[in-house]
């Protein structure tokens, strides 16, 4: 199953964000060469778009495992405004 994960954040990411989306993204997947992160504007913001696999399995069973690992590993962000999480 491929997930994405997005970060609102009103300034634009420092190392230490990227750092740390992607150690919560590892510790999901199900195969750590499939992490990807990007960086966009979007308006007054920057996402910040991880997207990885998982095994598959029913979403609304996931959802909040998926936000706990993320929100453990994002709580200090200071520039945060919002998140979203979709599967494709």
């Amino acid at each position: 199953m491929n997930v994405r994960y997005t970060i609102l954040l009103s300034s634009p990411p420092a190392t230490e964000h990227l750092d740390s989306v992607k150690t919560a993204a590892s510790r999901l997947t199900n195969n750590q060469e499939n992490i990807k992160i990007q960086v966009k504007t979007e308006g007054k913001y920057s996402a910040l778009i991880t997207n990885f696999t998982m095994k598959n399995a029913a979403q609304y069973k996931i959802l909040n495992e998926i936000d706990k690992e993320f929100k453990f590993w994002i709580w200090h962000f200071g520039d945060y405004e919002d998140s979203t999480i979709s599967f494709y």
